[in-house]
């Protein structure tokens, strides 16, 4: 059995000619979002052996509040450059070149990718987009990452802040 815990990263400043996309920060809203989720996914006893997140700021500032909640050792995340935007099918390659010993992944990045792997992975089309900071946890009957299909997992928790969830 493998888990993959999907979260989007927390709302970011909004995009101002001066700043670059990728060095958007975590506004205030954002950093009480992640801080929330964060420790939503403790009580939810998500306990990731992989934490991989995409470089930009917004999203290292996410998965870091997550690492810190969830007793992961901020040494150990992995910066991937692919993540940044990446689309689902991007998503899925690094999915499958995890190592076989892994047993649960947590990936932080963005939207429309995420929302879309999220469908995919559980072949559940009545998942929307993933709003800011909303973690979506999925388990899959398989051994090896290199296995992962469209339809293979099962969504045991879609979580949002402010107490959505579906």
């Amino acid at each position: 059995m493998k888990l993959v815990t999907i979260v989007r990263h927390a709302h970011a400043e909004k995009h101002e000619s001066d700043i670059e996309d990728f060095e958007r920060r975590l506004d205030k809203r954002g950093r009480r979002e992640a801080e929330e989720m964060a420790e939503l996914a403790h009580e939810l006893g998500l306990r990731p052996d992989h934490l991989l997140t995409s470089p930009a700021v917004r999203t290292v500032s996410t998965a870091k509040e997550f690492a810190r909640a969830l007793n992961f050792p901020l040494p150990k995340i992995r910066h991937d450059d692919r993540l940044y935007l990446a689309e689902r099918a991007m998503l899925v390659g690094i999915l499958r070149a995890v190592p076989t010993a892994c047993r649960h992944v947590l990936l932080v990045g963005h939207n429309p990718g995420l929302s879309r792997l999220a469908r995919w992975l559980s072949g559940d089309d009545e998942i929307d987009e993933l709003p800011p900071a909303a973690v979506c946890a999925l388990r899959g009957d398989i051994d090896r990452w290199a296995d992962v299909a469209d339809g293979a997992f099962e969504c045991t928790a879609l979580r949002w802040p402010g107490d959505g969830k579906r």
